[in-house]
């Protein structure tokens, strides 16, 4: 990818028969997600190099290298060689590599997230998918990758390319079998393990990734596993910043799988009203969803 800067086009995601795998129809201004933006980056490089340098070979340690003039010197994503999507391979694949590797890495990756230039990294992987392909692990990996890859899906709603990227729904085989896989799938599995998660700031994460999908169109099935995980959530006692996330999320939702939803809710519960009275911004999410509860039939 080294080369002369210039404004980035983005192109449309290609099918196998030259064809768009979105649909075409004129797209909303971008609605910038929640996201989190407290870094201390050079720490960040600083920590990836310690923990990973010995066990690079040398294209390797030129990578960091590049990452260095990205991340540290501000020159922009131009920077990195085309080899640096086999250099994220290694990163997040390799067993005997470091946890606190793939940490730093996935910390770096936020922080650059807040520029456009961050979506040239994500379509290197359009063929390998590096990235998915672990994130697609998410309830399996670590608590403290677990939070960092969470933060990075937030802060990829930065920017509009970006968050597209996440809700890509052209699918490959899953790496050792199953069912096949797609961005959107994943970022489904992202956000909901994040929100019943384990930690407070995994449930934070969570919860604001529920607030970025419902800035999208995204689909009936989708919108369905989305809610059911938010009426799980709804189970406990969250705090008002976050059931205002997903109460705004659940009304998205419900204005998109009009009837799924809706049902869902009726049939799962709670319902809405349970928390009535926790603020004015709450109680005016909840009202339009009560009306279209009372719309829907249970069957």
């Amino acid at each position: 990818m080294a080369g002369t800067e210039e404004l980035i086009e983005i192109p449309t995601e290609i099918g196998d028969g030259g064809e768009p795998l979105l649909p075409k129809k004129e797209k909303k201004p971008h609605e910038k997600g929640i996201t989190f933006r407290e870094f201390d980056h050079v720490k960040d490089f600083e920590d990836l190099v310690r923990t990973i340098v010995t066990l690079c070979n040398g294209e390797e340690q030129e990578r960091l290298r590049e990452m260095e003039d990205w991340i540290v010197k501000n020159e922009g994503t131009w920077v990195l060689a085309e080899g640096f999507n086999n250099f994220l391979g290694s990163v997040f694949h390799k067993a005997d590599w470091p946890s606190e590797g793939r940490i730093a890495m996935m910390r770096l990756l936020s922080y650059g997230a807040e520029q456009d230039d961050i979506v040239l990294i994500l379509h290197m992987d359009r063929k390998d998918h590096i990235v998915m392909n672990y994130a697609q692990q998410f309830d399996r990996l670590p608590i403290g990758e677990q939070e960092s890859l969470a933060m990075l899906f937030c802060n990829l709603f930065e920017t509009a390319s970006a968050s597209e990227w996440l809700l890509y729904i052209s699918e490959w085989d899953a790496p050792g079998g199953g069912l096949p896989i797609s961005n959107i799938r994943v970022t489904t599995k992202v956000a909901v393990n994040a929100l019943l998660g384990d930690t407070p700031a995994l449930v934070d994460y969570g919860s604001a990734l529920m607030a970025n999908l419902a800035t999208k169109e995204v689909f009936d099935d989708v919108c369905s596993e989305l809610a059911m995980a938010i009426l799980q959530f709804f189970q406990g006692k969250p705090p008002e910043e976050q059931v205002f996330r997903c109460m705004k999320a659940l009304g998205k939702f419900c204005s998109i799988a009009k009837r799924d939803v809706p049902q869902l809710v009726k049939m799962i519960g709670p319902e809405p009203s349970k928390f009535s009275g926790m603020s004015p911004r709450v109680d005016e999410l909840i009202q339009p969803i009560m009306a279209r509860l009372a719309a829907v039939p249970m069957f």
